[in-house]
């Protein structure tokens, strides 16, 4: 038996409960780790509450998350490549292996994929085919951050967006997990950095990621401060993951030709658009979710290299997993909220 932390029906944080379950069995290809942190991410919270779109369905009851670090304690009799001891994080993006898409080497369009549930306990089966190694220097706590922030804002910025150097790139919510880790990836990518915050102590957080211009968020200027630092020609990249709050100023502050990258909406999915202005200006919108084994292992070297220092506002035991889901919902932590096995 091991502890996990489920829940029986959707609700708040006090569903999420610590309960003794059955270890998990590995299958052929699956590795067993022990997990050592794991983070709340919305999606988390999202599927706690019982959101309404097919993607954040899950069985009942469900053992949550989809981050994870630790260290391999068995393997499936297939496996090959891993070592018992090992340390691994897993990308949570599982295309179907097996649709048009995916036979054709695009899995990232798979209509039929499925995202990793499970971290939420000491001990996580995973696909031997997802897992990234960790280099010692790496820790658990910066391990456990990188699955759902970094390997989608790769897929979003390289993947989709093609960012160079000669890019502009605007990130809103600079101190959100998804956008701190853009900042950094758009530092490797020598791009120049607009990024946002919402108060003055997210700012002087935002401060220490180092982007070339910072903005409040909630400005009546800012678009025209874009604009102003652009020589009037607007970011050429708009980072784009909180949806209906933000949505019409980044097609304003979005310049000519530019793309516009999103995959999520934190404040709502009822977002307005100019029809006109996006057309004239022929901005091209890039929808993007998570990201593949290709986008992982990219990421997973500049992680390994220590070129990545995930923000972490907040670690919070296993035991108390669900404080750790209210403060995610509360938005009372700047940066990602760890949970660590104790």
């Amino acid at each position: 038996m091991m502890r996990a932390v489920r829940m029986h029906q959707h609700g708040g944080p006090e569903v999420l409960r610590v309960e003794e379950v059955a270890e998990p069995t590995p299958g052929p290809g699956d590795i067993l780790v022990r997990m050592r942190a794991t983070t709340v991410n919305h999606r988390d919270v999202w599927i706690r509450k019982g959101h309404p779109h097919p993607a954040y369905r899950v069985e009942l009851p469900a053992i949550l998350g989809i981050d994870i670090s630790g260290e391999i304690v068995g393997m499936g009799g297939a496996v090959e490549g891993f070592a018992i001891g090992e340390r691994v994080t897993a990308n949570p993006y599982i295309p179907c292996g097996r649709c048009r898409y995916c036979v054709r080497g695009r899995p990232q369009y798979c209509p039929h994929f499925t995202v990793f549930n499970g971290a939420y306990a000491e001990l996580v089966a995973i696909p031997a085919v997802q897992a990234v190694k960790l280099s010692p220097q790496v820790s658990d706590v910066d391990a456990a951050c990188f699955p759902n922030t970094y390997i989608t804002a790769w897929q979003m910025l390289m993947g989709k967006a093609r960012l160079t150097a000669d890019d502009v790139v605007f990130v809103w919510a600079g101190t959100s997990g998804l956008g701190s880790a853009a900042i950094e990836i758009a530092h490797l990518a020598g791009a120049t950095v607009i990024a946002s915050a919402g108060s003055a102590r997210k700012l002087d957080v935002l401060r220490r990621l180092g982007p070339d211009l910072m903005l409040d968020h909630s400005s009546p200027d800012l678009v025209e401060r874009v604009l102003e630092f652009t020589g009037g020609e607007g970011a050429t990249v708009v980072f784009e993951h909180i949806g209906q709050a933000t949505w019409e100023r980044s097609l304003a502050l979005a310049a000519s030709g530019a793309r516009i990258v999103s995959a999520g909406a934190t404040s709502g999915d009822d977002a307005r658009m100019n029809i006109t202005q996006m057309f004239v200006k022929q901005v091209q919108i890039l929808g993007s979710r998570l990201g593949t084994m290709e986008d992982a292992f990219a990421a997973g070297k500049q992680l390994n290299a220590g070129r990545f220092k995930p923000l972490v506002g907040a670690t919070i035991p296993f035991e108390e997993l669900a404080e750790a889901h209210r403060l995610m919902e509360a938005g009372e932590v700047i940066g990602k909220v760890v949970v660590t096995a104790g």
